[in-house]
């Protein structure tokens, strides 16, 4: 099987195991608390010092009834655990090995060994079975009693998920006396923001970054994303954003790590040649036109994005007014600044007026 197919099952487990992490835990009874099982002391070696005591969420967000504890630091890493008292997550690390499972058989004997170096399972503690996923979150259940610890937003190490289960586990039989519920009314707010996103930067600053528009942005999600389009000699360009508002750094986080696990799992540098190659004018011209291919019948008419000048480089060191940004393979830019989460398809955009429509983004936030 090609290179693309594996990086294709790889993508497809990591789908499924986030599936997994958001809809589990649904069975979670009333009366019982997802923050008793882990102290904001014993958090802190790997969350840091918190930004506000662990509270109670759905999905990520502050919810009074929700089946999540999250830990926040002050610096940004987070640590979300869900606890299962009565079976429900019990099973979820069962679901996550049969789909690695019914990857494999689907995918031959390539894609079987890659899926199983996507998940480990032989993983010693207090419980009767425990599912890491790289990256990571780690599935541990034991009886009718599971919990899930994902470090994705902080360290993304398997030790550090093993080391938090370990203390949980034992815990569901003596939990702390400690109120979730009541410390959202000390959790974060989601930053204030227009109803559009495209309202969110004037247009004279929009244009001062990319030029003249051709025409009133649009949006496929207003809240969430708005695309601003010009036109140049080398045809259309399209500017698209989409924002996350509230947990934008776990979201910068989680992609910085799963550049690494792709990486690990595929046995490849995180750096290569094609990563940091400047392609020369025949060159540019070449994977100009492979962008528009890949780009489908939609593609027509637009001008080749960054990657036909600068390459499919990644550089996670970009310098601006934001908290950290990225170029991921010449096809992304993702910037994250006061927990807002920025990012942007260069599929026909110029590298240069995208990065200043970045920067004067994040400049408002």
């Amino acid at each position: 099987m090609s290179n693309a197919g594996s990086r294709i099952g790889l993508v497809v487990t990591a789908t499924a195991s986030a599936a997994l992490i958001a809809c589990s835990g649904n069975s979670l009874a009333a009366d019982h608390d997802p923050c008793t099982l882990l102290s904001a002391g014993e958090a802190g070696p790997y969350a840091g010092p918190l930004a506000t005591p662990p509270y109670r969420a759905s999905d990520g967000a502050a919810d009074t009834r929700g089946d999540q504890c999250m830990y926040l630091g002050r610096d940004g890493r987070q640590i979300t655990v869900v606890p299962d008292w009565s079976g429900g997550g019990a099973t979820a690390t069962g679901m996550v090995q049969g789909a690695v499972n019914a990857l494999g058989r689907a995918g031959g004997g390539e894609l079987d060994s890659m899926a199983h170096r996507v998940v480990k399972t032989e993983i010693n503690g207090p419980w009767d079975k425990a599912t890491w996923i790289p990256g990571g979150a780690l599935f541990a259940s034991k009886g009718s009693r599971s919990v899930q610890v994902d470090v994705s937003a902080a360290s993304g190490k398997e030790d550090d998920a093993v080391a938090l289960a370990k203390i949980i586990m034992p815990r569901f039989d003596h939990p702390l006396s400690y109120d979730g519920a009541k410390a959202v009314a000390l959790a974060p707010k989601p930053r204030p923001h227009p109803a559009n996103a495209c309202d969110f930067i004037p247009q004279a600053d929009v244009e001062a970054a990319i030029g003249p528009l051709a025409g009133a942005p649009s949006s496929d999600s207003p809240e969430t994303s708005c695309t601003w389009k010009v036109r140049t000699s080398e045809g259309e360009r399209d500017y698209a954003v989409e924002f996350v508002w509230q947990g934008g750094q776990k979201n910068y986080t989680m992609l910085k790590h799963q550049m690494a696990t792709v990486a690990g799992v595929m046995g490849t540098p995180s750096s290569s040649p094609m990563d940091t190659m400047k392609p020369p004018p025949e060159m540019q011209k070449m994977i100009g036109g492979m962008m528009k291919m890949v780009g489908g019948a939609g593609a027509e008419g637009k001008a080749p994005g960054a990657a036909a000048t600068i390459g499919f480089q990644t550089d996670t060191m970009l310098t601006g007014p934001w908290d950290n940004a990225s170029l991921l393979h010449g096809t992304q830019l993702i910037a994250v600044r006061h927990d807002v989460f920025v990012g942007m398809n260069l599929e026909s955009a110029d590298y240069e007026r995208a990065k200043a429509l970045l920067a004067a983004i994040c400049s408002r936030l």
